[in-house]
């Protein structure tokens, strides 16, 4: 996103985060959608959740559950336990109850849960650490509401997370001579396995790379129109760059879990 103020940081800003960029799940969904042309494909919900090894029973939180992508692949694996999502964006929790009507939602703030002390057996934080002010306040929550023995999983991005794509936004926004964007994310799977360690007895870390082979333009222009304040004369310019097969263009993905105990 770009907004006014060069120092202005959207991705940690909870106004602008809870009333406009997640207001719907609409730009959480775009950026979603593109990962249908990852090769080879990865189900990053599945693999998690086969990562936290659960026989069906446990208490699990969501914590920045957003549309319901895990609390849905908890349904769709017919998961017995109680099962909570909490997000900053009660627009988020409507997609995410059509998702998971089972499920417990509430609207909370990751730094400061109202949730009881052990309350989970398992405990998720999914690509919602980059969103959050002070990502260690998050993560002694996380902890807080973990019981002894449980599982915290904390899911982040790799430094080349689509840099390939991330450098054809940068150069678009030099051609119309906009300062560049702030990272988007101010903390990674780097940065994110540091602090966990801090945290954590044991701190497990799996990556998970591949490419996207995008067949058409039409899903990197809803890409950077989801990301991006006042879209069309960017998209234009991110457009006018791509090969004229964009499947000649691939780009890199790289996300990772922490499996924390």
């Amino acid at each position: 996103m770009i907004g006014p103020d060069p120092a202005w940081d959207p991705w940690t800003d909870q106004s602008y985060l809870r009333e406009s960029q997640y207001k719907t799940d609409v730009n959480l969904a775009a950026r979603q959608s593109i990962y249908a042309y990852q090769q080879p494909r990865i189900d990053l919900a599945r693999e998690t959740l086969e990562l936290a090894g659960l026989d069906g029973h446990e208490t699990v939180a969501d914590i920045g559950c957003g549309n319901g992508r895990y609390l849905a692949e908890l349904a769709r694996r017919g998961h017995a336990g109680p099962v909570l999502g909490a997000d900053m964006s009660a627009g988020m929790l409507l997609a995410a109850s059509n998702r998971a009507p089972r499920a417990v939602l509430l609207v909370a703030d990751a730094a400061a849960l109202p949730v009881r002390d052990a309350a989970a057996d398992l405990t998720l934080a999914m690509h919602m650490l980059y969103h959050v002010p002070e990502p260690e306040r998050a993560v002694r929550e996380l902890r807080r509401i973990t019981r002894p023995g449980g599982r915290v999983i904390v899911g982040l991005n790799g430094a080349d997370h689509l840099r390939e794509l991330r450098g054809l936004i940068a150069e678009g926004l030099a051609s119309l001579s906009q300062p560049p964007v702030r990272p988007r994310e101010q903390i990674g799977l780097d940065q994110g396995e540091v602090l966990l360690r801090s945290q954590f007895t044991s701190v497990t870390r799996h990556d998970f790379e591949a490419q996207l082979r995008v067949p058409d333009a039409e899903p990197i222009a809803a890409y950077v129109r989801s990301r991006v304040l006042d879209a069309g004369p960017l998209t234009a310019a991110v457009l006018g760059r791509l090969p004229a097969d964009p499947a000649r263009f691939p780009i890199t993905t790289h996300s990772g879990c922490l499996v924390c105990a």
